[in-house]
């Protein structure tokens, strides 16, 4: 295996600095003071003299805590060509750079003499830009330089927060897992690639050559990271727990990591025993041995609850987001069993946490504020969790009997760590401070996102036809409002007519969003297509005041933790100090005994 290099220079990322945070206007009806970063009507590009933004080739923004942007573009200008007219730039106003550009040296200079470009001289960049948690960027796409062939093309780099360049994988790479075989795939990151601040990034390669044999071991789930490469499950090595011969083929998508390289992912069982009724599985490294996978998930399956079994034949849907930062997975699975009746409650969203497996959402449950429908199921790319375990989705209802509801069966709700559901839209009810406008379908094209502190955003085309499109946020404090609307002048000067988010499906490698970070910071893309000027703006989704002070672990509960971080903090000051004072002392630790156990009013 090819020795990974680091740059020891950076590339050109802009020195970290603070931002004020930017004022919401939370009045219901009002759309929010946004702050226009990058615009077609821009003068000049920064770094590239001359050269200026092409109308509506902005790809999805992605966003740092600290509000930079990262985004794929193209450029237009005297000496621009399709050999460099597809940049990569981050940053934020007054502190802009080029990450990437075709026709320019790859990050790093590795391999020195290298530009991205294809063997022909065009479009070498993905449009895929992934970013981590902390703004680590994955830029990757073919790459051309001194003996360069189809077979070695292509290549993936992590350019880490601080700037530093790593070379992550090129194609003909050798196979880490040894057998003499190289990893064929072009190595162009996915959409649903996810990236986490260590640079460490899942993919499944094909492999050829050395010991691969047909089509029963050509292939392998692979880590990539800027300290080496790791093979993480071949087709055609032993399943996890089996020893009868049984093995595995890997799933080409959702491939799941978080900030501990954890991993999860599915894959079809193949020998031994196996049908096609319970060949199916999901398998991951938390609560595994180290350097092992084990099978959380299995077609037939119990499920941990008497008389509830996984569906045989029935799969799997897991999520974009499945994965959360604490290791706990997400998934939505058809049931059956002796405790299950077809058609009311034989599907559910399960959380598995480390061998537990508990239902957060079931088939035929009750939804407040939603009394003549019950839970059907989940769309299946609009739902998320974060790292307390919340789960932000977009739901659809049916009739008690199980029947299909024939109108307004969409919703948009929040799922709280205690079990508690919250009604947060739904189709046909009153679009807030719209008067006459009501909720459309809500159904597929939500892009609902969650972050950490529990706010939610997510947009609907309201009715009647022509009301607009509409971006919304929501917490548990402050209620629904609307941020953002088409016809709003503040993103073009003209009234825009798009408004672009990434939603569920722009997930980082801790179980976040990419667009949407932890702190508050929401970026998308608004466009009026009448005069052809298109921009990406951020907004500060500021985050309501913890509800519960006396939890300084931030961890739902208050218990021996913060009562530790109280004692070890004793007259002195730090996170201890809940009431502000200036010191730590008896009347800080009366706060944690009263408010001792669950914490109450947890987003």
């Amino acid at each position: 295996m090819r020795e990974r290099t680091t740059s020891s220079a950076t590339i050109g990322r802009p020195a970290d600095y603070i931002i004020g945070a930017i004022a919401i206007a939370i009045a219901a009806g009002a759309s929010a003071q946004w702050e226009n970063l990058i615009s077609t009507t821009d003068a000049g590009i920064a770094g590239i003299p001359g050269a200026l933004w092409v109308p509506n080739q902005f790809n999805n923004p992605v966003i740092d805590p600290n509000g930079r942007i990262t985004f794929r573009g193209q450029i237009g200008g005297t000496g621009i060509t399709t050999a460099n007219s597809r940049v990569i730039y981050t940053g934020a106003p007054g502190a802009w750079s080029v990450l990437a550009r075709d026709g320019s040296s790859v990050p790093g200079d590795i391999p020195t003499g290298y530009v991205f470009n294809t063997t022909t001289g065009i479009n070498g960049i993905g449009s895929s830009n992934n970013i981590s948690p902390d703004g680590g960027v994955l830029v990757s796409g073919n790459i051309n330089g001194p003996g360069v062939t189809t077979l070695t093309d292509t290549a993936a780099y992590f350019i880490s927060a601080t700037g530093v360049a790593s070379l992550l994988i090129r194609e003909g790479d050798p196979f880490p897992g040894g057998g003499g075989s190289t990893m064929s795939t072009a190595m162009t990151a996915g959409s649903g690639q996810q990236t986490n601040n260590n640079g460490d990034s899942m993919i499944l390669t094909t492999l050829v050559g050395g010991d691969v044999v047909g089509t029963t071991n050509n292939q392998a789930v692979i880590l990539l990271g800027p300290s080496g490469t790791r093979a993480v499950r071949r087709k055609g090595a032993a399943a996890p727990g089996f020893s009868d011969g049984t093995t595995m083929t890997p799933d080409s998508f959702g491939l799941m990591l978080n900030g501990s390289g954890e991993v999860e992912f599915g894959g079809t069982l193949v020998g031994g025993t196996v049908t096609t009724a319970n060949d199916k599985v999901r398998v991951t490294s938390v609560g595994a041995p180290a350097g092992s996978l084990r099978v959380w998930c299995r077609e037939g399956g119990p499920t941990g609850t008497e008389g509830v079994n996984f569906k045989a034949t029935g799969g799997f849907s897991n999520p974009p987001r499945a994965l959360s930062s604490n290791g706990k997975i997400m998934c939505t699975v058809s049931l059956e069993g002796p405790a299950v009746t077809p058609t009311l409650n034989d599907l559910a969203v399960v959380i598995e946490d480390r061998g537990t497996i508990t239902f957060a959402m079931r088939k035929g449950d009750s939804i407040p504020g939603a009394t003549d429908g019950v839970f059907s199921t989940p769309n299946s790319t609009s739902i998320s969790m974060n790292a307390h375990g919340v789960i932000g989705y977009q739901g659809i209802l049916m009739n008690p009997d199980g029947t299909s509801m024939t109108a307004n069966s969409t919703y948009i709700a929040c799922r709280k760590a205690d079990g508690t559901t919250l009604l947060i839209a739904r189709q046909g009810n009153p679009v807030p401070g719209v008067a006459g406008g009501t909720f459309g379908s809500l159904n597929g094209s939500s892009s609902i996102s969650i972050n950490d502190a529990g706010s939610i955003v997510f947009s609907n085309t309201a009715l009647p036809t022509g009301t607009g499109t509409f971006v919304y946020a929501w917490d548990e404090v402050i209620g629904l409002r609307v941020i953002a609307r088409t016809g709003d002048t503040n993103f073009t000067g003209t009234p825009c007519t798009q408004l672009t988010l990434i939603g569920s499906t722009g997930s980082n490698g801790d179980g976040g969003n990419t667009a949407f970070t932890a702190n508050g910071w929401l970026t998308l893309r608004a466009g009026d297509s009448v005069s052809s000027i298109y921009t990406l703006a951020r907004i500060m989704i500021t985050p309501p005041a913890p509800p519960c002070p006396a939890d300084i672990t931030d961890d739902g509960v208050v218990d021996g933790l913060d009562m530790s971080t109280v004692l070890a903090q004793w007259n002195g000051t730090g996170s201890g100090d809940i009431n502000s004072d200036g010191v730590v002392d008896a009347t800080d630790m009366s706060v944690v005994l009263a408010a001792w156990g669950s914490c109450q009013g947890f987003p």
